[in-house]
């Protein structure tokens, strides 16, 4: 389909000012220089449509109001920037009684970005003539652009943490442990509270949501109790991770004490609903042909499931694996009450190899909220961000190494 050079001008221009509007809600960079170019684009944007519309359409009275409505409303968001009522000193404190208030730098990309989704979609209706074509046109560039704002938002984070983290991290920083509350030392201690609260969370929960799954799946004849079970667990799943850290302080605590043990059975407890559900899809995805050969050439129920139906399955178990321990290493209150102290606390070892199961342990999620704490009464910012990296560093490198293991044994399995 052919486009005029004067449609396709105006979709360039619409397509600035939706990339630049997001960029600045993302990163708020100063909008001095940015905001002349958009109020020239939002200027000369419309006026290619309203002169592509008359080229190609004519006036229409069942499509002349709706564009007729667009082109004011991106009239009004130029003259609002134009005149000098949205300056930078421009702030709306708590509007409708919520507890933030919007300044200049969020309302104006927010209104250029409304205004580029106008543009673009007079701009199709355009080019396919208002019709049922132009709206499904429509539908599928708004789920793409979700997709693109999706990888937006996440590199945008990725890059704040990155840019503001990198400057805290050297040696000294990843070896050693925080001093002064948090301003100066390092994170070494809470490093190794977290590595090895998350091997302990995944020790628990691996083989109870493993070992439940195939007893649904494989053993379990009754549908009834199947479906009561797996909607508990979906259930379970749903559940705030504060209230498992309540129960960890009414039950386990007055056990085990605040201890590494306690925080690893807690953040277990949290993984297990996770592992149950994605092992049993990855066990459903196993073709009943390979149980079936393997029961006609002699082998037992057991013998079938442990050397047939768990290797099949178990890309989807790591995948369910995986998943537990990001959320494993992101939680911070379930382990508030029942393991984790902001002291520099080092792991004390067994024989030099097994941790001390019965002593608190300093932890990234723990250390980085009380850091956040401090933020305003002493200078921890820089080593806020840095500990922040250190944290996605780890859960996405723990992530990354389950993936190869994943794929390998995808590689092995074929049917």
């Amino acid at each position: 389909m052919r486009i005029s050079p004067i449609l396709a001008a105006s979709f360039a221009l619409s397509a600035f000012l939706f990339v630049s509007s997001i960029t600045c809600l993302i990163l708020q960079p100063d909008l001095e220089r940015l905001t002349p170019i958009w109020d020239a684009c939002l200027i000369i944007c419309p006026l290619l449509i309203l002169v592509s519309y008359l080229i190609t359409n004519g006036v229409s009275r069942k499509t002349a109001p709706f564009l007729l409505l667009d082109l004011l409303i991106c009239a009004g968001i130029f003259f609002f920037s134009y005149s000098g009522a949205l300056q930078p000193g421009f702030v709306i404190h708590r509007p409708f009684g919520v507890g933030a208030s919007f300044n200049y730098a969020f309302i104006s990309p927010l209104l250029v970005f409304f205004a580029s989704l106008l543009c673009i979609k007079d701009a199709l209706n355009i080019v396919y003539g208002y019709s049922a074509r132009g709206r499904e046109a429509l539908i599928f560039l708004t789920i793409k652009l979700s997709a693109v704002l999706s990888l937006l938002l996440l590199g945008g984070i990725l890059f704040i943490i990155i840019y503001k983290g990198i400057w805290a991290i050297n040696w000294e920083f990843l070896t050693t442990p925080h001093r002064r509350l948090g301003q100066a030392g390092g994170i070494s201690t809470a490093i190794l509270g977290s590595l090895w609260m998350v091997l302990g969370a995944m020790i628990v929960s691996s083989p109870l949501g493993i070992g439940a799954a195939i007893y649904l799946h494989e053993y379990s004849k009754s549908q009834r109790l199947n479906r009561l079970i797996t909607i508990a667990v979906s259930c379970l799943n749903g559940v705030p991770s504060v209230v498992f850290g309540l129960f960890g302080l009414a039950f386990l605590v007055t056990v085990f004490g605040v201890s590494l043990l306690s925080g690893s059975i807690i953040l277990g407890l949290i993984n297990i609903p996770t592992i149950i559900l994605t092992s049993q899809e990855a066990l459903r995805s196993v073709p009943n042909s390979l149980r079936e050969g393997s029961m006609a050439l002699g082998a037992t129920k057991w013998q079938t499931i442990r050397k047939v139906v768990i290797p099949s399955a178990m890309p989807g178990i790591l995948t369910g694996v995986i998943i537990g321990v990001a959320k494993a290493s992101g939680e911070t209150a379930p382990i508030m009450w029942t393991a984790v102290t902001f002291t520099a606390t080092p792991v004390q070892m067994i024989y030099g190899v097994i941790p001390n199961v019965f002593q608190p342990v300093n932890n990234l999620d723990y250390h980085l909220l009380n850091l956040i704490y401090f933020l305003g009464a002493w200078d921890v910012e820089s080593r806020a961000w840095g500990t922040a990296l250190v944290l996605i560093s780890l859960v996405l490198g723990t992530n990354m190494l389950a993936i190869v293991v994943r794929n390998h044994y995808r590689k092995r399995i074929s049917w």
